[in-house]
Formats: C-alpha cells, sequence, structure tokens
C-alpha cells in the first residue's frame, strides 16, 4: 500500500507572505484545512486550521503575514513509502516530496481510507485461509458465541455458516468444551470429541489480545481420514520395502540412473558382479565413470543418445567382461527420467549354460526315477495327470524337512494320500504316524485328545491321567484332518504348540516338549473362514507355511480312466470276480463332474462291480444319474435341426421312434426311460410297444 495510491495530487499553495485574512478565504472556498507554504518552489512550512484559529483566538491582526504563524519543521513522506509508515497520531497531514518537488497532500482522511482497505483486504485474505483449510476450525468469543465456522466445518456437519454464525457453541455442538478453553486459558491438544456418529480429534487453544482471552479456536480431524491416510501411508511403506527387497533379491546386477546419467541406486548384486560398491558407483555420473576408466563404456550414455533400450558389453577397472541391457523410463512429457540397467556377468553365464547342460542330461533320469517312485510311493496313488505329477514330486521334496504343511483340496481327492507320501518319505518314517479328524469328536473331548490331561483334571478323569496324540506323535507325524473344524478356543492353544513345540495336559502345569511334525488337512475355505472369524488367522499362517492344494477329479480327466480300472482290478481281486468296463462308459465317466471326486469314483466302480451280472458292464448298468447329466448335456449341446418340411404328425413319431431308441441304448428299463424322458413310464410303455419296441423293452425289464 504505498502513499502515491492515496494523496492527493491537487495541491492549494501558499505563500510565507500570504495574510491570515487570505488563508482563511482559500480554506473556506476550497473547503481544507491545511496547505503547505512553498518560496522559491521549495517547501518551507505548513499551515494548518489550527493555526488560523489560534491566531484568532490571540487576537493577531488579520494582515499578518502566515510566516509567523507555520510550522516549519514539516514532517513529510514520498510517493513510494508505505502508507502504514506514517503516524496518524502525529500529524494531521503530511506534504508528499519527490526529488525535493511538491507532489501531493496526504491527509489523516487518506490514511484512514487507506488503513481500512488493507483492513478488508486482510479480513479477506484470512477468511479465504481459513476457508481453504482441509481441516473444520471454529471459533467463540468470550460469550460462547460461534464467530468463525469455515467451509470444512460446514462439510462435517452440513450446517451453514451463515445459519451457525453467532449462536451458542454448545448449541450447535453439544459435545463441544470449548468454553473450557476460555475459562482455564490452556491449550489442548489430541482431544478425541464425538459429533454424532463422527469421532474426531481436536487441538483447541485461547485467542488472546492484549494479555487478554477474547475467545478460543479449535481445529478439527476427523479420525477416519486420518487413518486413511495411515493406511494409505503404510500401504506405500509396505510396496517401498516390497521394491526394496525385488530389486536386492535379484540375482542379476540392477543399476539406476535418472534421466541425466547420475547413478542412484545399485543393488546388492552389483557388488558381487563388478567388485564396484556403493562408494565407487552411487552418486556418480556415467560420463564421469567412463572418463576414468572405471567402465570401459555406457549403455546408459547410449540409451541418452538414441532414446532406446540398449544392450552391449563392457569391462569393469576390475577387469570383469560384463553383458548389459539398459532400457530408458519416460515420464508423462516422454523425457527419459530414469534408465534401469541389467547387469549380468559374462563368465557366470557361461556356467550357467554349462550347469543348465548337466541338468538336461539328468531330465531323462529323473523322469525315470520319477515313474519309479509314483509306484513306490503309495499302492493306492494312482495317476498320469502332470499337476498331479508335480504336486507327488513337490510333496517328496518336502518330506526332506520339518516345514508344517496344509493339504487343501475338495472332499475325496486323496488328500490324506499325499499325507502319507510325506511321511513315508521323511527322516520320521519310523516314528510314529497319528492321525485325528477333529470333525469327528465332540468339542468338549477335542481338547483332552490334542493336549492330554493329569489325574483328577475333570470329573471322569482316568486315575494315572492321559497323554494326547501330541506327546504319541513325539519325533513322528500328526495328521490333522478337518483342522477348520477345531473351536476357536482351541486354535490358541493349538497356535501356542506349533510355535514353542511344548504342550500343557489339561489340569497340569508341566510344559512338556514335544517334536512333532504337523500336517494339517482341509477342505474348507480357511481363509473366507478368517474373513468370517471363525479361524484365527496367526494360526492360518502357521499352518500355511507349505501350501498343498490337491485338484479335483474334474481337473484331472485324464486319470479317470486309469482309476476306474485301477478299482475294477482292486475289487475283482477283493471279491473273486473278472468284470470289466465298456469303453463307452469309460466316455460317460470322462464327461461326468464328480461333485464326490475319487471316492465318489470308487463307490461308483464297487458297486458296478458287485451288482451287475455280466461280466462286461455296459453303458445301461450306469446309474440314472450320471445319464441324466448327459442327458441334460446332449438336450443342451445338440438341439433338434429341421431340414424338411414333412407333415407335423409324421414328424412327432419320427422325433418319439429316435428319442425311444437312443434313450433305450442307456438304460435298461421304461421307468428309468421315463425318468430321462420326463413322462410317466405307461407312456413309454405305450409308445415301446407302437414302435415295435416291445421286445426290447420286455428284455431290459426282464
Amino acid at each position: 500500500m504505498q502513499v502515491k495510491n492515496f494523496m492527493s495530487r491537487k495541491l492549494y499553495i501558499l505563500k510565507p507572505d500570504n495574510t491570515v485574512k487570505e488563508t482563511a478565504e482559500l480554506f473556506l472556498k476550497q473547503k481544507i484545512d491545511g496547505a503547505a507554504v512553498l518560496e522559491n518552489g521549495k517547501l518551507v512550512g505548513l499551515l494548518t486550521k489550527t493555526h488560523l484559529i489560534r491566531s484568532i483566538a490571540e487576537g493577531t491582526d488579520p494582515q499578518t503575514a502566515i510566516k509567523y504563524l507555520m510550522t516549519t519543521k514539516v514532517a513529510t513522506t514520498s510517493p513510494d513509502s508505505d502508507i502504514r509508515e506514517n503516524d496518524i497520531m502525529k500529524t494531521g497531514r503530511y506534504p508528499v516530496v519527490e526529488n525535493g518537488e511538491l507532489v501531493g497532500m496526504l491527509t489523516k482522511s487518506d490514511i484512514m481510507v487507506a488503513l481500512n482497505e488493507i483492513i478488508d483486504t486482510i479480513s479477506g485474505q484470512m477468511e479465504a485461509v481459513i476457508n481453504s483449510a482441509y481441516n473444520p476450525i471454529v471459533a467463540i468469543d468470550k460469550q460462547g458465541s460461534i464467530v468463525i465456522w469455515n467451509q470444512a466445518a460446514e462439510k462435517m456437519t452440513n450446517l451453514n455458516s451463515k445459519v451457525v454464525l453467532g449462536k451458542f457453541i454448545n448449541e450447535i455442538i453439544p459435545e463441544s468444551d470449548l468454553l473450557k478453553i476460555v475459562r482455564t486459558g490452556e491449550s489442548e491438544y489430541g482431544v478425541r470429541l464425538k459429533i454424532g456418529s463422527m469421532t474426531t480429534i481436536t487441538n483447541r487453544a485461547p485467542i488472546i489480545k492484549n494479555n487478554e482471552i477474547i475467545g478460543a479456536v479449535a481445529v478439527l480431524y476427523d479420525v477416519s481420514e486420518l487413518e486413511k491416510v495411515s493406511r494409505e501411508l503404510e500401504y506405500v511403506k509396505e510396496l517401498n520395502a516390497e521394491m526394496d527387497a525385488i530389486i536386492d533379491s535379484s540375482f542379476d546386477g540392477l543399476y539406476i540412473t535418472d534421466g541425466n546419467g547420475m547413478t542412484i541406486r545399485i543393488n546388492k548384486a552389483i557388488k558381487r558382479i563388478t567388485d564396484l560398491g556403493e562408494n565407487e558407483l552411487l552418486n556418480k555420473n556415467m560420463s564421469e565413470l567412463v572418463d576414468t576408466g572405471i567402465l570401459s563404456r555406457s549403455a546408459s550414455l547410449m540409451v541418452l543418445e538414441k532414446k532406446m533400450p540398449v544392450t552391449t558389453s563392457l569391462t569393469t577397472i576390475t577387469g570383469k567382461l560384463l553383458l548389459v541391457s539398459a532400457t530408458p523410463v519416460f515420464d508423462e512429457n516422454g523425457d527419459i527420467c530414469r534408465i534401469v540397467t541389467n547387469v549380468r556377468d559374462i563368465s557366470e553365464l557361461n556356467r550357467l549354460k554349462q550347469k543348465i547342460e548337466q541338468l538336461e542330461e539328468l531330465k531323462n533320469h529323473f523322469e525315470f526315477q520319477m515313474n519309479q517312485m509314483k509306484i513306490k510311493l503309495s499302492g493306492n496313488l494312482v495317476f498320469k495327470d502332470q499337476h498331479m505329477e508335480r504336486l507327488v514330486y513337490q510333496a517328496v521334496k518336502v518330506a526332506e524337512v520339518d516345514s508344517t504343511v496344509l493339504i487343501t483340496g475338495e472332499s475325496g481327492v486323496g488328500k490324506e494320500l499325499i499325507a502319507e507320501i510325506i511321511h513315508e518319505n521323511s527322516h520320521r518314517k519310523n516314528g510314529p504316524y497319528i492321525k485325528l479328524n477333529c470333525a469327528a469328536i465332540p468339542e468338549n473331548l477335542l481338547e483332552s485328545e490334542l493336549f492330554g490331561y493329569e489325574a483328577g483334571a475333570f470329573t471322569g478323569a482316568r486315575k494315572g491321567g492321559k497323554p494326547g496324540i501330541f506327546e504319541l506323535a513325539h519325533e513322528g507325524t500328526l495328521l490333522l484332518d478337518e483342522i477348520g473344524d477345531v473351536p476357536i478356543h482351541l486354535q490358541v492353544k493349538l497356535l501356542r504348540v506349533i510355535q514353542e513345540r511344548e504342550i500343557i495336559r489339561i489340569g497340569g502345569t508341566r510344559p512338556i516338549k514335544v517334536d512333532v511334525r504337523i500336517i494339517a488337512v482341509t477342505n474348507q475355505d480357511l481363509e473366507n473362514m478368517i474373513r468370517q472369524g471363525q479361524f484365527r488367522e496367526d494360526l492360518f499362517y502357521r499352518l500355511n507355511v507349505i501350501p498343498l492344494r490337491i485338484p479335483s477329479l474334474r481337473e484331472r480327466r485324464e486319470d479317470i480312466p486309469l482309476l476306474a480300472h485301477y478299482f475294477i482290478n482292486k475289487y475283482n481281486r477283493r471279491y473273486g470276480l473278472n468284470k470289466s468296463l465298456d469303453p463307452d462308459i469309460i466316455d460317460v465317466l470322462l464327461k461326468y463332474d464328480w461333485p464326490g471326486n475319487i471316492r465318489q469314483l470308487e463307490n461308483l466302480v464297487e458297486r458296478l462291480v458287485v451288482t451287475t451280472g455280466p461280466d462286461l458292464i455296459r453303458l445301461k448298468n450306469l446309474p440314472t444319474s450320471i445319464m441324466l447329466e448327459q442327458h441334460d448335456k446332449i438336450n443342451h449341446e445338440q438341439p433338434i435341426i429341421v431340414n424338411q418340411i414333412i407333415p407335423l404328425k409324421a414328424a412327432v413319431e419320427t422325433v418319439e421312434k429316435l428319442l425311444l431308441e437312443r434313450t433305450f441304448t442307456l438304460v435298461n428299463s421304461c421307468h428309468k426311460a421315463a425318468e430321462i424322458l420326463e413322462v410317466n413310464p405307461s407312456t413309454i410303455s405305450r409308445k415301446a410297444h407302437k414302435y415295435g419296441m416291445r421286445l426290447e423293452v420286455e428284455a431290459g425289464q426282464g
């Protein structure tokens, strides 16, 4: 705020020889209360209305020259000075002088106008600052009336400032304790405040003017927003930690520069590959590294020149021969902001190549051993599917260590067989192998089964106590089947056993060390149970050290023929029979979805072996439920096509006959055919006689 923006440029000039009378007439005519006195163009004094009144009161002759009345010690100001530097209490007006020349007059009124404008500007800026604040700001006067209610407060409470301003604070926010700050004059920080259903944190402080408390102000923070920001920060930290782990875990060297070729990051592998570390490389420009001979050339500099990925070889001052691939990263403006270089030791690559060739030579031997292992592992495990082959191999590898294993899969897929493979191929194979079905034991007995009990632990307890299965499985393997059915209160104790490798019997106080390898089995979705609060997350992670998922039978359909023939042979030997399967049956079995998996397939084969008469089990011997499913698939997959126009009655009869003929190839009775075609058995019988199928139907029914 400069003086020149507010001063009066219309000047009324007096001379030292002007009389009191002439000056009074000028003041009255121009309605001014002061004027500058100039002599030879220079400011020599200042005469005001006060000087005139004083002269009249003292009886001064009106013809007296004003040079005897004027003030000669005149305080002046300049046009470019800040108007706030002029003391309004010191004098009523300031002559404005520039380069020794009078250019204007600044009066008390001018200063007041300027100050009011300054106040309005500061007030507007303050209001804009307060309203632009992200957090709600509320202020009250000493009586508790609201004087500030910014836009963030409006948004949080849905109350407009026009409605709120001037109201008593507790009328708007009943939970507020802001008046206490006015009374005590003490600031408070981090106070939790409930506003309706919203939880906030508030910082409160008194407003002090001239050592007097004139009000209080509060800044509110939405806890949910803070928690969201906190979660986002944690997520960013996790991402950074993951990125650090990924970069440092890379076997290849990773070398990162900025868009100017300055080295900003290297991973641990760079030191191993090049024998150069952070001291030699970090915060060094690639040009400097090349000029000093540390590197023979730089792929990063080549990228900056070509604006495209570059692969080349180079040597280091330590004598290493490297293969480097540099890739540019562009920002949104199309400029290179980063260059990521992958570094490999060529001699190391040659060694890896030799190792791969050795592994290739071992491949055939490995496959032979795997085929032999299939027979050796378990007489009940039959598979051809590649997924199962990888799973079995993984199970054998897992058997070499004592890590906890979690086996998952649908009911009937053979989870216990995989558990047996792990035990039989582990160093614990000569130790106990104990199975416990957690779903088969009542909840009130499960704890004693797991951990045992001391004598007198409860009514009905054995006199000498009883060891639990953890003690019985010492130095062996414990299979916990249906682990998802363990009650939540027992999961805590189970977690402690896994972590501490010790148990305490019910009613006991002495910890007992146990050395047990745990294999947990379930067909439930434990992660979903965690979300529903039915399974402890910490126990899940302790069990899920090595997860093995057994595929369902519909995911390994190529194993269905193998399994079917295996079960045929198994039950032929058991019952002294010589049954075999018609190839058409295999086609149907391959298309069926097997909700009960291998267990359902085995039960079906056993039923067919013991219930069919002839040695050859035909398609019509399959259960109606399986045939109905095939019928539904056929109906959906093969719509009827009309190729020509024929009489409707003839068309209906043709379709009826074809349907009956096809149905009787699947089933052997009118009752089963009626279920498939969704009509009464009597209708099937009548239609069969109509189309000359009596003998087939009677034979099938017989």
